[in-house]
C-alpha cells in the first residue's frame, strides 16, 4: 500500500466514525423526543429504559450509516481541495480517480458491512425494540401528583392537588375530573383534604376526600330528547359530602408475559430468507382471495336462490319477464310483483357489499405483500446507497474544496435529506401500488446515480462549476457591467 492510500484511508475513517456517531446521537434524541410521554411518569428502571434506547440504536444504522459516508466523504475531499492537497497531487501526475481509489475500496466495505446490519443485525434489534416498548408501554405508571400540577397519568382522569405533606400521602385542596363516559367535564369532585394510598399490589389507587363536593350533569334528561329536549337542558347537580371514597383501577397496566412471538412477523424483523418465505405466502394468500372473489361472482345464483327461494318455476318467470323485455315496448311488459323487486334489491345490495368486501380485503393483502417485497429491496438499496452518496460526497467535496464541519454539513444535510425524503416517497408509493416494488425502493438511487456521475465528471476535469470565487468574480462583473 502506497503513502497516498494510507494518507486517504486514514483522513476517511476519523471523520467517518466520528459523523456516524453524531448521526446515531441526533436520530436517538430526535426518537426520545417523540416517546418521551411513554417513558416519563411511570417509574421505570434506568436499566430498562437504556435497554430500550439501545435496541432502538441498532435500527438507527441504516439512516445514519449513509449520513456518515456522505459527510464524512465531503469534509476529507474538502479538506483536501482548501489545503491544495488535490492540486499538488495531480501536479504530480496522479488524476482524482487515483486518490479516490482506497476511499472506493473502503466504500464497498462499508456496503458490506451495511448490507450485514441489514440483513442480521437490524431485524433482530427491531423485534427486541418493538417487545421492549410494549412491555414498557404496559407497565403499571408510579403515580407522582405534583404540587399545582394537572396529572394525566391515569386513563379517563385528571388530578390536581394543591399540596402535599408526609411523603406525599395527604392532600389539600384535590380537585379530580372523571372523564370515563368520554363527555368531557361532566364530573369534577373537589375536597380542602385528602389522603392517597395504593392497595393490592398497586392495583388500585384510593382517595380517601374531606369536606368537599361533586359536580355534575344529570344524562338522565337525553333520553326525553326526542319530545322536544335539549342536551343543554340537562340540570346541573352539586353533592356536599364529609367523607368520600374513590377507587381507580390500574390493573389495566399489568404488564403481560412477553411471547417470542412477539413483532416476529413484522417485515422489519425478517431477514431475506425469511422474508422470502413470508413474501410467498401472502402471495398465495392475495391469489385465495382474487379466487374466492370470482367464485362469488359466478356462484351469484346461490344469493338468487337464498333470497327468492329454490323454486325454480320463479328463476324460469324471472328469465321470461327478462327475454320477454328484449322484443316489447315498456308499456306491454308485465310488472313484476312487490316481492320480486324487493328480492332483486335484497340480491343487489348484497351483491355490493360482498364485492365492497372483497375489494378493501384484496386491496390490504396486496399492501401488505408490497411492504414485505419493499422490505426485501431495502436490504439491497441501503447497501448500494452509501456506495452512491460517496460517489456524490467525494466529487462534491473536490468541486465545494470546503473542509470542516461548516459548509460540509449543511451541504450533506439537505443532499440526504433530498435522498431519504425521495426514498420514502417511493416506498410509500410502492406499497399502495402507484409504482412497482423495485422502482419505488429504487427511486432515491436511481434519481442520485446520474447526478454523482455528472459530479464525478466535473471533479475530473477540475471544473470551477461550484468555485465560490468563481461565481463571485462572475457576479462582480456583472455589476460593474450595470
Amino acid at each position: 500500500m502506497k503513502k497516498i492510500d494510507k494518507f486517504v484511508i486514514k483522513s476517511f475513517i476519523g471523520p467517518l466514525v466520528l459523523t456516524f456517531f453524531i448521526a446515531t446521537f441526533v436520530l436517538l434524541l430526535q426518537f426520545l423526543w417523540r416517546y418521551m410521554d411513554d417513558l416519563v411518569g411511570k417509574g421505570l428502571k434506568i436499566a430498562d429504559i437504556m435497554e430500550f434506547l439501545w435496541y432502538a440504536c441498532w435500527t438507527f444504522v441504516p439512516m445514519s450509516l449513509p449520513l456518515a459516508v456522505l459527510l464524512s466523504s465531503l469534509m476529507v475531499f474538502g479538506s483536501l481541495g482548501e489545503h491544495y492537497e488535490l492540486v499538488a497531487v495531480k501536479s504530480a501526475g496522479i488524476p482524482l480517480r487515483r486518490v479516490m481509489r482506497p476511499a472506493i475500496v473502503l466504500s464497498f466495505f462499508i456496503c458490506g458491512i451495511a448490507f450485514f446490519f441489514a440483513n442480521n443485525a437490524v431485524p433482530k434489534a427491531y423485534m427486541l425494540h418493538r417487545q421492549k416498548f410494549h412491555e414498557l408501554k404496559t407497565t403499571r405508571p408510579a403515580v407522582n401528583v405534583q404540587e399545582g400540577v394537572y396529572y394525566y397519568g391515569i386513563p379517563d382522569y385528571v388530578i390536581r392537588v394543591g399540596k402535599r405533606r408526609d411523603d406525599g400521602r395527604y392532600l389539600e385542596n384535590v380537585q379530580i375530573y372523571d372523564h370515563s363516559d368520554h363527555r368531557g367535564n361532566q364530573a369534577v369532585t373537589m375536597s380542602k383534604t385528602g389522603s392517597m394510598f395504593t392497595m393490592k399490589n398497586g392495583k388500585y389507587l384510593v382517595f380517601n376526600l374531606y369536606d368537599g363536593y361533586s359536580y355534575g350533569e344529570d344524562m338522565s334528561g337525553q333520553s326525553r330528547m326526542g319530545s322536544g329536549r335539549n342536551a343543554s337542558d340537562n340540570p346541573f347537580t352539586r353533592i356536599k359530602f364529609d367523607t368520600q371514597t374513590l377507587v381507580m383501577d390500574l390493573s389495566e397496566y399489568d404488564s403481560p408475559e412477553q411471547s417470542d412471538q412477539l413483532y416476529v412477523r413484522h417485515q422489519k424483523s425478517l431477514g431475506l430468507k425469511d422474508l422470502g418465505l413470508q413474501i410467498d405466502t401472502l402471495r398465495n394468500r392475495a391469489n385465495e382471495r382474487v379466487l374466492e372473489l370470482v367464485g362469488s361472482l359466478a356462484g351469484r345464483s346461490y344469493y338468487l336462490n337464498t333470497l327468492i327461494g329454490p323454486d325454480s318455476a320463479a328463476v324460469a318467470r324471472m328469465n321470461a319477464l327478462l327475454a320477454q323485455n328484449d322484443f316489447k315496448p315498456a308499456y306491454e311488459r308485465p310488472v313484476p310483483s312487490r316481492k320480486e323487486i324487493e328480492n332483486a334489491s335484497a340480491l343487489a345490495n348484497a351483491m355490493v357489499e360482498d364485492m365492497q368486501y372483497y375489494k378493501r380485503d384484496i386491496k390490504y393483502q396486496q399492501e401488505r405483500l408490497n411492504a414485505y417485497r419493499v422490505e426485501e429491496h431495502k436490504k439491497f438499496s441501503l447497501s448500494v446507497g452509501c456506495l452512491i452518496l460517496f460517489f456524490i460526497g467525494a466529487p462534491l467535496g473536490a468541486l465545494i474544496r470546503k473542509g470542516g464541519m461548516g459548509t460540509p454539513m449543511v451541504v450533506s444535510v439537505l443532499m440526504f435529506i433530498t435522498y431519504y425524503m425521495l426514498s420514502v416517497i417511493g416506498e410509500k408509493a410502492a406499497i399502495e401500488g402507484s409504482f412497482t416494488c423495485t422502482l419505488g425502493s429504487w427511486l432515491a438511487t436511481l434519481v442520485f446515480f446520474p447526478f454523482g456521475l455528472f459530479l464525478i465528471l466535473q471533479a475530473t476535469i477540475d471544473s470551477s462549476l461550484l468555485d465560490a470565487d468563481t461565481w463571485r468574480h462572475l457576479f462582480v462583473k456583472r455589476e460593474k457591467r450595470g
